[in-house]
């Protein structure tokens, strides 16, 4: 489902991106970068661009992508299992992938240095808007397994 949900994500970020629907923010070195600084201890950058690069920071960034979907599709499987209610609901992983925007807002962009919702950054509606559609991609890629799959793996 992670998988799946991350890959999907992707694949709209790609489509809405050379169709001018969305602008890209950073590229896939950032969050490498960043994810291959934190296992060397360091978690915050004044300015990551000005970090200095390390080697296979795209691998880092797509390895860690898409064990971060995986986890998170993984906590969301453990909320269908301590709320019931919402098993089989496609509205459910819709807001869920929704509510996992607050990670780059609240975690991922103060670290890199661009501050709270990208606030430091000129491009600040663009971050927020990519982040978004991002994350609801994420969700309709979850509601899409859940749809077709769940009932197999559920």
């Amino acid at each position: 489902m992670g998988c799946f949900a991350t890959l999907f994500m992707d694949l709209s970020a790609r489509f809405l991106i050379k169709s001018k629907v969305v602008r890209p923010t950073v590229g896939p070195e950032v969050p490498g970068r960043w994810a291959l600084y934190m296992l060397k201890g360091k978690f915050t950058h004044q300015d990551i661009d000005q970090t200095p690069p390390l080697r296979n920071e795209v691998k880092a960034a797509s390895l860690s992508h898409y064990l971060i979907g995986i986890a998170l599709a993984g906590f969301y499987l453990l909320l269908e299992m301590w709320f019931p209610a919402i098993q089989g609901r496609l509205w459910a992983p819709l807001l869920f992938g929704l509510a996992t925007v607050l990670f780059p807002w609240l975690w991922l962009y103060p670290a890199i240095g661009i501050g709270f919702l990208a606030s430091k950054s000129p491009r600040q509606t663009d971050f927020i808007v990519l982040s978004c559609v991002n994350h609801l991609d994420f969700g309709i890629g979850m509601a899409i397994w859940v749809a077709l799959f769940h009932r197999f793996f559920g």
